[in-house]
């Protein structure tokens, strides 16, 4: 959702994040008939518009004078993973009880740590005595992570219940990168850093859930 999943090469905050995978493993200690204390861990993946972000990359290469004539772009290449983001949250969860329906609503913070798509640009051809590189200079991200979300719980059994529930996720991270020109002079390698910077994207996601819920009394 949001910057995250844009891909405008003019917004230094698109994420380029495509639909992925998500897991939810949580625990909730009852303290009344409706509020009960919850933590969460929670996983998520998300692979990457290559296409896009590769649009971007070569931009910004081009700011510093350098085209990739189309006879060379064999020697272009681009390696990026996906996003991958990991939080552990805390807070209350609140149960309003029907007949054989139970309907939860959740508001949990914590920390996340958001592993970056280690995304690298490189063209490198043989015949010259350079080679360029747009890379990340940070591999993960700390920061705030939260959580919102309602879920509807049938019971199938005296301990077992089936929970369809959706979740709002919001985090952020932060993206460290550098452009270096590296060149062979004689018997020396000289790196030219060319640019760096850093920029902080949103990280939003909006999770549908299907499982079951064991109760352990």
């Amino acid at each position: 959702m949001g910057t995250f999943s844009k891909t405008d090469i003019n917004n230094s905050e698109s994420g380029y994040a495509k639909n992925g995978f998500a897991l939810l493993l949580d625990a909730t200690y009852p303290m009344s008939d409706h509020w009960g204390l919850k933590g969460m861990t929670f996983l998520s993946t998300n692979p990457i518009d290559r296409s896009s972000l590769g649009n971007k990359l070569e931009t910004r290469m081009n700011g510093y004078s350098i085209i990739v004539p189309d006879a060379d772009r064999q020697y272009l290449s681009l390696e990026v993973n996906s996003w991958m983001c990991n939080a552990l949250l805390v807070g209350p969860v609140f149960t309003i009880k029907f007949d054989r329906v139970f309907w939860d609503f959740q508001l949990l913070g914590g920390m996340n740590m958001a592993y970056l798509p280690l995304q690298k640009l490189s063209y490198n051809k043989p015949a010259n005595n350079w080679y360029y590189l747009d890379k990340n200079t940070t591999t993960t991200s700390v920061s705030l992570g939260m959580i919102a979300g309602t879920a509807f719980r049938f019971p199938v059994a005296d301990r077992l219940n089936l929970k369809v529930g959706v979740d709002y996720y919001r985090s952020g991270a932060m993206v460290k990168y550098e452009q270096i020109k590296v060149s062979q002079q004689g018997q020396t390698i000289v790196t030219q850093t060319l640019g760096n910077g850093q920029t902080k994207i949103p990280i939003e996601m909006l999770s549908g859930s299907i499982g079951f819920v064991y109760y352990l009394n």
